[in-house]
Order: C-alpha cells, then structure tokens, then sequence
C-alpha cells in the first residue's frame, strides 16, 4: 500500500488494545498469537500511533506529526504498513459495518430464555430492529438472560420488550408486522424447530439460524441460506439414515425446550448472538460464518467449542446439494465471503471437523 491509498480516516480494530512498551515502543493487542510489537520509533511517529484510541483523520495526524518533528514519507509509510498488516483500519468500514446493523432487522422467534438473551445482545450490538415471536408466560427457568424476577408469571413477549426498552431504547421491536422481510430470523429455544415455520422460512428465501440446548449443551446452526447452503431438511435425512426412528424422536421435540444449567443457556446466547452478527455484516468480517453448514455445541463445564459440519444431501429438496449457480458461501445479501466456510473454524475448538451424528 502506497502513502496516496492510505484511507481517509483511521482508528484501531475494534476492540484491539494499544500500549507503551517503552519510549519508541507499541503494542498492538493483547492476544499471544495475533500481538505484534513496533519498535525503535521516533518519539514522534509514536506519539502518532498514541492518538489512534479513536477515529483521527489521516491527514491531520501525520500533519500533527510532523509538526512535531517526524518525517512525512516516514510517518505515512508507518501508517500504510499498520494498514496492511491490519493493525490499523479504515474508520469508514466500521462505521459502514454500524449503519448496516443499524439498517438490519432480525426476528427471534422462541418462548425461552435464549430468546431473550439474544434479542437483548443483537440490541446491545447495534441492529435496529429485533421483532420478537414469543408466547405464554415468564418462568424461573427463563431468568438468568434478561428476564429479572419481577418478570415471572408476565407475558414473554411483553417482558422480552421492557427488558430492551430498559437496555437500549432506541431499539425497535414487538410482534413482527405481517409484512416483514427480516434480514434473519433466529429460531431460538425449541429443541426441534417447528417444521412449518421453518418450511415457510425456505420458501421465502430468508435466512434462518438455530439455537437450542440439549443435554446440558449449546448448540447453534446452522446457519441456513435457503438454496445455497446446508439446510435443516438436510440435517433430518442424515439422522433418519443413522437412525430409522428419528422423526418420532423429533416430532416429540417440536416447541420443547432443551435442559441445560444457567452458564450454558447464557454462553449459548452469546455465541448465538455473535454468529448473527457475523452473517449480519456481511464480507470483511470473516471468511464465512462458523456456524455455515455446520452446528457449535458449547460445553461450558468441559470448557470446550465443537464445530460440527453437515453436508448439503443430494436428495434434499432444498437443491444445496446437488450445486449450481446458486449454492456457496455467499452472504445474506448475495454477496460472497472471502473463502468458503468448511476452511474456516472461527472458533476455538477440541476438533475441527466431527463427522454429523443422530444427536441434535
């Protein structure tokens, strides 16, 4: 990258940390693997890198460093190499990555305590709208996710919105109107998601993700792109060809929820959330979200992350399976991933591919 490419504005990855190791040294971060350290600078150039705790225009920060001494071709040399290396980024893209999430709506659809911890976390995070599908009333095994004790015995849906409206404000949400094209609906909290419902999902073409709890343990996805990626279609012939009686297995879990403790059902919520957020912003953020043909079963006690793939089946009518112009890692808005998620784990995990297996 050329001093003349360099973007108009600049500012710190998101979340990334910066640190004085020394006079004319910086850190970059704090994780072993991804830390990188840049030293012998001149105590101007480091004093640039010291204003990077917010969006700073790049003009005027290599203007203040050379008005304090620093060389020009020097400081926007640094600059570029941050760029490059991705210790630095453009503001623009993260404040286009904000007025998407801002733009997004998402309908959680669930009667449990997953539900309300993600509508509550994509809030928090940002998307504008989270319409919410709930039904009956609050119980103490809803608590612990958004839900306070005050709300026991209240409508879901009414508690679910007082809990945002206590959060965040300024977000919207409430039934979804019948005329609703969410970017993402989140099936949440049913042990099997109701065949009907997701049925009309598919059909309309709009991207799906799951997340449940069974036997003390997370899982989320897949995440579902009708026609071009693993469905849940193709996940039920895959059980039904490892066990014959499946489906009345299954037919018994629609609108049940799973059994797990309260650590579980909250970190369940929170990688929920995050892998919502990564469809939901699209290319940039990753090289495909993990969840992407493919389940995360957390277990919090063993301290573990499993990344589960599944295969599109050719004999789904969903066509994922059998190819086409239509099918690959493409993104909820059509556009395409950097790479294609089965390269991808995203996550740390005990394994990185383990064969699909009867288990939800």
């Amino acid at each position: 990258m050329t001093a003349h490419a360099l973007p108009s504005t600049l500012q710190l990855p998101p979340h990334r940390s910066l640190l004085a190791l020394g006079a004319g040294s910086r850190m970059f971060g704090l994780d072993p693997a991804t830390a990188v350290a840049v030293e012998d600078l001149p105590a101007p150039l480091a004093e640039m890198l010291d204003e990077l705790g917010a969006s700073v225009p790049t003009a005027e920060l290599v203007d203040r460093a050379v008005e304090r001494g620093a060389d020009r071709r020097a400081a926007e040399l640094l600059l570029s190499e941050l760029v490059a290396s991705g210790l630095l980024v453009d503001s623009a893209h993260v404040q286009r990555r904000e007025r998407r999430r801002a733009a997004s709506t998402v309908v959680v659809d669930g009667s449990g305590p997953l539900a309300v911890g993600v509508v509550l976390g994509l809030a928090t995070a940002g998307v504008g709208t989270v319409h919410v599908t709930a039904s009956g009333p609050v119980l103490a095994a809803d608590l612990g996710t958004g839900f306070v004790d005050a709300d026991r015995g209240q409508d879901r849906a009414t508690a679910i919105a007082a809990a945002l409206a206590r959060l965040r404000p300024s977000a919207r949400t409430g039934p979804p109107p019948q005329r609703t094209v969410p970017d993402l609906v989140v099936l949440a909290d049913s042990a099997t998601p109701d065949p009907v419902r997701v049925a009309r999902l598919h059909a309309a073409g709009t991207p799906h993700l799951v997340v449940r709890v069974r036997d003390g343990v997370g899982v989320v996805g897949p995440l579902v792109l009708p026609g071009r990626s693993t469905c849940l279609g193709c996940l039920e012939i895959e059980r039904c060809a490892r066990e014959p009686a499946w489906a009345t297995a299954a037919a018994q879990l629609v609108g049940v929820p799973g059994q797990a403790g309260p650590a579980c059902i909250a970190a369940t919520a929170g990688l929920a959330t995050a892998q919502a957020l990564v469809a939901l912003d699209g290319p940039g953020s990753a090289a495909g979200p993990p969840a992407l043909e493919a389940t995360l079963e957390i277990d919090p006690d063993a301290g573990t992350v499993t990344r589960r793939i599944w295969a599109a089946h050719p004999h789904c009518g969903c066509g994922a399976g059998r190819g086409g112009p239509g099918h690959g890692a493409d993104d909820m808005r059509g556009r395409s991933w950097s790479g294609h998620n089965r390269s991808v784990d995203g996550l740390p995990t005990r394994s990185t591919h383990v064969p699909a297996e009867v288990p939800t």
